[in-house]
């Protein structure tokens, strides 16, 4: 079988217990975005407090239940402690990916209020008079009646709404798909009980190197129906509010609850995809981890001082990696011999 086949049987196996716990995080999730309406700082600073944890507890959970884990809300939430640990700290990369996020964000806007505007300047002859109006009077000092020409235009409102809502989509589209693909890493981390996140994650990186072709044929063909479910979710939750108020802001919110709750039910499959990733690179991993682990050490070195505890974890890292790939190497060796 391959990935998809395998991660679908076990998600069919137990697909109440799983559905169970997506519909929790995406309760968590929705609860966020609705404290968001009071600020969007506030949204952002739940995402590593709530959000983040709470998707930790549904990875480690879903990833339970085939081990014997009985489904019960202290069961879910005894992972949520596991987020602040170094293991899984800087395993996702949630900075680095909502700053591509970002800066996916706001070029896009930009290209589409470039191509919008081009578009109407050049067949409305009357919307061209009215931005050269808007530009005379932020030119001539007079901002105030600027700003309230530009926010009472309706062309202005809407491709500046279409700019933020196709950017916001696809800006979300982006940040999940990295912390999804990042998702993996926390597997490869808990694989060896002193690997820190911030190591999981240089290793993953690294190993892309070698057999990143291979393992994006695996997880595309495995995790394509995420895309437009996501999409539509979020289209979805833009027209339920579209035409009941003004402000972008809040419209962006209901597109971002309408993607989750389009995803709630693709969420633990996702994830079952993610843990058959692992067990099939899993040895590709450990047969470059000695290496990369020791790069990595010095960088961490470099790069701040480390305790004595944290040495002698990472010393112990080393170790446990070059015990681990000389079993395996040996275990191969056998097989040979019983083979020949």
């Amino acid at each position: 079988m391959n990935i998809a086949q395998k991660a679908r049987q076990t998600y069919q196996k137990y697909l109440a217990s799983k559905l169970a716990i997506a519909f929790s995080f995406t309760i968590f999730v929705l609860a966020s975005l609705a404290l968001g309406i009071l600020g969007s700082y506030l949204f952002l600073l739940l995402v590593p407090i709530v959000i983040l944890p709470i998707f930790i507890c549904l990875q480690m959970t879903n990833s339970a239940f085939a081990k014997g884990m009985s489904l019960s809300q202290k069961n879910f939430f005894s992972f949520y402690r596991a987020a602040f640990t170094p293991t899984l700290s800087g395993a996702y990369q949630v900075l680095s990916s909502f700053l591509k996020a970002a800066l996916l964000y706001f070029g896009l806007s930009f290209v589409t209020v470039f191509i919008m505007l081009q578009f109407y300047l050049t067949r409305d002859p009357l919307f061209a008079q009215q931005i050269e109006s808007i530009s005379a009077l932020a030119a001539n000092g007079n901002l105030v009646e600027a700003l309230a020409a530009y926010e009472n235009n309706a062309n202005i409102i809407f491709i500046s709404s279409i700019a933020t809502f196709i950017s916001g989509g696809f800006a979300l589209l982006a940040f999940l798909h990295f912390i999804g693909r990042n998702s993996i890493v926390p597997h490869l981390a808990l694989s060896m009980s002193s690997m820190p996140g911030r190591i999981a994650f240089s290793i993953h990186r690294q190993g892309l190197k070698f057999f990143k072709r291979e393992f994006n044929i695996d997880y595309y063909r495995a995790t394509w129906l995420g895309t437009p479910l996501l999409l539509i979710g979020f289209a979805g939750g833009v027209l339920a509010t579209y035409f009941l108020t003004r402000d972008p802001y809040l419209i962006l919110l209901s597109g971002f609850a309408g993607a989750f709750i389009a995803l709630t039910p693709f969420l633990p499959y996702y994830l079952d995809v993610m843990e058959e990733m692992f067990k099939k690179y899993k040895d590709r991993y450990i047969a470059i981890s000695i290496d990369q682990a020791k790069k990595a050490y010095e960088e961490i070195k470099v790069a701040q001082k480390l305790s004595e505890e944290q040495q002698d974890e990472l010393d112990k890292l080393i170790s446990d990696l070059q015990k681990k790939a000389d079993t395996k190497n040996q275990d191969q060796e056998e097989k040979s011999g019983e083979e020949e």
